[in-house]
């Protein structure tokens, strides 16, 4: 009897969130994001933290709360939650040899290096174009060896800004792996660029009105894996609240933009990973410019 007791006492002084079950759900959680926390390889004690700092929430999103809607909103608990949690996940083994995809908005990764090695946007995204194999029209010898020197030389510098090499992603990069088998990703840039953009699900292209954009430019790019570091799966705590919402998937792989182009949807998403900040050192040509 007395060990029955002890068990109960036990039972009672834990914390209060090792007992909240993780069927609980904050009234104003859309169930669709709730079964995709619920779905994901993140401890029973990470999900029913983040349920519990949810909790009092009377509004969804930021937007809400400048329109009167309320004053806590799911979004601002969710992104301040998980804002300390960038650096977790399951570890992930990769092939030696193996090279990962990174794509992102080409004016976004041009702005930032304009900044650090004080060029302008536009330069950068000269070099860029030039270094670019398939890009019309298609660079002279002396543009392409003006760009390979300039690219050379970012790959060593240190942003002023920062103190350390200039980096594709800080602080948190999101990579992809082929799925051909054959852990080169670049097959799929070279195969299928035109398509990254929305089989990765890449939050720039989400908007409310369900409409794929037009127009954008994406850099692709190669990364040698040796390069990656703490390299994990990726979890509910790595996006922001907005993209979990409307694209983000539990199970490792990406989720196409859903109102893309039908043919690049219909491929499906591909693998998807995260490891650490990436130097621009650890890029292997080529470099590949696609446009939505």
């Amino acid at each position: 009897m007395n060990d029955i007791r002890i068990v109960f006492l036990n039972l009672f002084l834990q914390p209060l969130e090792s007992q909240l079950p993780v069927n609980t759900k904050p009234a104003l959680l859309p169930d669709g994001v709730y079964q995709k926390i619920c779905n994901d390889a993140v401890e029973d004690a990470v999900k029913n933290e983040f349920l519990a700092a949810c909790s009092e929430c009377d509004c969804e999103t930021i937007a809400d709360v400048r329109n009167g809607v309320g004053e806590a909103s799911l979004e601002e608990a969710y992104d301040l939650f998980c804002s300390t949690r960038q650096h977790t996940g399951v570890p992930v083994v990769l092939v030696d040899g193996e090279t990962l995809g990174r794509v992102t908005n080409l004016r976004n990764a041009a702005a930032y290096i304009a900044k650090g090695l004080r060029q302008s946007v536009d330069d950068v995204l000269q070099k860029f174009s030039w270094l670019d194999s398939h890009g019309s029209p298609a660079a002279t010898p002396s543009q392409r060896v003006e760009a390979v020197e300039w690219f050379e030389e970012l790959k060593t510098a240190i942003d002023p800004n920062t103190g350390v090499a200039f980096s594709i992603s800080p602080p948190v990069c999101w990579l992809f792996r082929s799925h051909h088998g054959n852990h080169n990703a670049n097959d799929d840039i070279a195969n299928d660029a035109d398509c990254l953009p929305c089989r990765l699900g890449l939050p720039g292209l989400l908007n409310d009105e369900q409409t794929y954009e037009t127009g954008l430019d994406y850099l692709c790019m190669v990364v040698a894996a040796a390069g990656a570091s703490n390299v994990r799966a990726s979890n509910f705590c790595h996006s922001g609240y907005l993209g979990v919402r409307d694209i983000w998937e539990p199970g490792g792989m990406t989720a196409p933009i859903p109102y893309g182009p039908n043919p690049c949807v219909a491929k499906g998403g591909l693998p998807e990973i995260l490891s650490d900040a990436v130097g621009y050192r650890h890029i292997v040509e080529p470099l590949r410019i696609v446009r939505t």
